[in-house]
Order: structure tokens, then C-alpha cells, then sequence
């Protein structure tokens, strides 16, 4: 398996006010290379095609950078 279709990508952040954390949750490649790279939170969930690439990856902490731009 490869990366998901275009159509198919998608980025979701959501804040939950309750619990005061940040979930991202992504399969497009370029905002999973920045997470990954940046290592700004530990992984909750990854999912890897037959060679190992990651083609979704979701995470959480407590504080979003505020330079944290995914369209760059």
C-alpha cells in the first residue's frame, strides 16, 4: 500500500477544551514527514504500508507551537 489517494488526504487538528490537548490526526505525506521530524509530541497511532512508510500518523500534546504552519 502506498500513500492514500489525494482525494483521500487529510489533516484534522482539533483542540479539546476539556482535557486541554491538541489531537492531530493526518495521511497527507508532507504534514507526516513535518510531525515526524519535529518531534513535538510522542505518536498514539501510526500506520505503516508492506515497506514500513508511514502513511498516517496521529498525535497529541498539551501546547501547538505558534510558527506551526502546515502550509509552508
Amino acid at each position: 500500500m502506498a500513500y492514500y489517494e489525494k482525494e483521500e488526504q487529510e489533516t484534522v487538528i482539533i483542540y479539546e477544551s476539556a482535557t486541554r490537548l491538541w489531537d492531530i490526526y493526518t495521511t497527507v505525506p508532507k504534514h507526516i514527514n513535518r510531525l515526524k521530524s519535529d518531534d513535538i509530541a510522542t505518536i498514539l497511532e501510526a500506520e505503516t504500508d508492506g515497506e514500513g512508510k508511514t502513511i498516517s500518523l496521529r498525535i497529541q500534546l498539551e501546547k501547538l507551537p505558534s510558527s506551526y504552519v502546515f502550509n509552508r
